[in-house]
């Protein structure tokens, strides 16, 4: 079945069956999140050997791991934009939540990062960033005296250049 046509039966035969795509959308950004960290983690990292160690007997062992997986068997993260692309069903979810009041912040805010990561222009970083200039007179842009204590000030942390 071609791929709008399966969306559109999904759509007409059960409109509960897009908790499951809201439920995917929450997965897919944990993954991702966990991939930019292994990414910036401070030295290269053989992603696919950790993703392949995941997928067995680890407790986030799953089908999206295993594709993510087969993915970069075929193609490099870094070659991949960041734009991604959706069919808006999980807006229809998130709205319904909030007209149910019912919380769903995973899901919700997993939709914000997809519109995120359209956004090449970063209107919304240059208004904040604007406005913390005006208030406490942060500099836009990287500042290296602030970069510094950034890395120095903080007590511990994850990163392999921490001096813990």
């Amino acid at each position: 079945m071609p791929y709008g046509q399966e969306n559109q039966l999904k759509i007409r035969s059960c409109k509960p069956f897009l908790v499951h795509n809201g439920i995917e959308f929450g997965m897919l950004q944990a993954i991702g999140e966990g991939m930019n960290l292994l990414v910036k983690y401070g030295e290269e990292l053989d992603l696919k050997a950790l993703l392949s160690c995941w997928e067995n007997g680890s407790v986030i062992r799953s089908w999206l791991v295993q594709l993510m997986r087969e993915q970069l068997d075929q193609k490099d993260l870094s070659a991949v934009p960041s734009f991604i692309e959706d069919t808006g069903e999980v807006n229809w979810l998130v709205t319904d939540a909030m007209k149910m009041e019912v919380s769903i912040p995973v899901i919700d805010q997993s939709v914000m990062q997809l519109k995120a990561s359209r956004d090449n222009e970063n209107s919304w970083a240059k208004a904040i960033a604007m406005m913390r200039h005006g208030f406490g007179g942060h500099p836009f842009g990287e500042d290296d005296h602030i970069k510094k204590e950034r890395a120095e000030g903080q007590i511990e942390g994850f990163y392999i250049n921490d001096k813990n």
